[in-house]
């Protein structure tokens, strides 16, 4: 188990390694020189080390002023954030262990349907390993909840769960995205049913007219400086972050920022924050486009030898470069979304208060811009991350009492499918559990 937990733990989920060893795997297929095999493989990795570097300053720069406004706030609530709930559930032996078991079983099962699924939508191929780790270990809290399911049902049922969704889920993106595209990859980001939202939401709400596409509309001559993705975030995460910090006040942010003599203006250090958080999404675009420029054909060698016409299902920052405005605007939606259902929760009084997560806001409101965008232009944008953003965190107040071990953690898990997918699904299979015992 030791040798398993390091390959697991240490390489597999590691998703730079992972990502370089595929890489590699597919050059050395495709019979490529030897400098080719090194430059793709070191462009793999490297690529997605800028990428991981630049979401490391992103959630590095949000998290603590989001942190501080829900102490602020003087509540006890739960923040989703994949990373820190996983983190938690590694302290219980047994559902670590069983989490490796899952996430290997179903990765091969999901491997194998793909092989045997016939329809060039569905060839599609699940590599953000971090997140798949994430879902198994997800699974393995919740199903003993639910199922009342020993070690091995659980294990058994999360695994051929987790395999179905893996394999028949990036193909919803794929379909929607084709056009713009045109399968060159797909989505893997525990977001690909919320891209189908996303979607109809943009369409009800805008308008697919060129004219409408957030990175197309007509700016007058002064403002065609707003059509740079980085000009935009200059300005507007300085102002979302003193928003942010005027809510926390001006004691909590000086905690912050420091104290004494040479301490740092704590209205200087939110707009300073701003710039960091603007500086991170320009290291990871510069990320995604190195790494998408080297996976994409290097895993052609294994989908050509082992699963012909197959295409990877990537993390959501492969998708920002399609749509960097409608992206942005996503994003604003999905922040005004989740902060508005955490002051609902306050207000009414929800048993479960629910924290606005960085990881929802931002990479979930992007990738629903995105799809919002191009389906509805601007006014989609803006109406599929609020949606979604406010969907997301208030499911959160139902499937949060059923991850059993990490409950009261105050932390649990993100991403928009959680809360189409999931949770619904959690609840059917504890009332036909419930159903069942009625009936026996």
């Amino acid at each position: 188990m030791s040798i398993l937990n390091f390959i697991v733990f240490q390489v597999l989920s590691n998703e730079t390694i992972f990502l370089g060893v595929v890489a590699l795997v597919g050059l050395l297929l495709q019979r490529k020189k030897f400098p080719q095999v090194i430059d793709g493989t070191v462009k793999t990795v490297i690529g997605l080390t800028v990428l991981s570097s630049g979401a490391g300053i992103l959630i590095n720069a949000m998290s603590p002023i989001v942190t501080k406004l829900n102490q602020t706030l003087h509540v006890r609530g739960v923040l989703p954030t994949n990373d820190a709930v996983f983190g938690v559930t590694l302290r219980f032996n047994t559902i670590a262990k069983d989490t490796v078991i899952t996430f290997l079983l179903a990765f091969f099962l999901h491997l194998l349907l793909v092989r045997l699924t016939p329809g060039k939508d569905f060839k599609n191929v699940y590599l953000t390993a971090h997140l798949s780790l994430y879902h198994a270990a997800f699974m393995n809290v919740t199903l003993p909840v639910v199922l009342k399911t020993n070690a091995l049902w659980t294990i058994v049922i999360a695994t051929i769960l987790n395999a179905v969704y893996y394999t028949y889920s990036p193909a919803i993106p794929r379909i929607i995205a084709r056009p713009w595209m045109h399968d060159l990859s797909t989505l893997g980001f525990m977001d690909q049913v919320g891209s189908l939202l996303a979607h109809w939401i943009g369409k009800w709400v805008g308008s697919p007219a060129k004219e409408q596409d957030a990175d197309n509309m007509k700016l007058p001559r002064w403002a065609s400086m707003l059509r740079d993705n980085t000009v935009v975030l200059f300005f507007l995460m300085p102002i979302i972050f003193v928003c942010i910090g005027l809510a926390v006040g001006q004691t909590g942010i000086q905690s912050l920022s420091g104290t004494g003599s040479g301490a740092t203006n704590w209205i200087i250090w939110l707009i300073l924050q701003g710039f960091v958080f603007t500086g991170g999404i320009v290291i990871l675009l510069s990320g995604v486009r190195m790494f998408i420029g080297s996976i994409v054909p290097a895993f052609k060698g294994i989908s050509d030898r082992f699963l012909p016409g197959a295409i990877p299902a990537l993390d959501a920052p492969t998708l920002f470069p399609y749509s960097p405005m409608g992206g942005m605007l996503g994003f604003f939606g999905s922040s005004v979304g989740c902060i508005l259902v955490t002051l609902l929760t306050i207000v009414f009084h929800s048993p479960v208060i629910v924290f606005p997560s960085p990881i929802i806001m931002y990479f979930d409101g992007n990738v629903m811009g995105i799809f919002g965008n191009k389906a509805g232009g601007w006014r989609g944008a803006v109406a599929a991350g609020l949606i979604t953003g406010m969907i997301s965190s208030a499911a959160v107040i139902l499937f949060y009492p059923l991850t059993g071990a990490v409950y009261g953690s105050g932390l649990t898990w993100s991403n928009i499918d959680y809360a189409l997918v999931w949770m619904p699904l959690l609840y059917l299979l504890k009332f036909v559990r419930i159903g069942i015992l009625a009936l026996i």
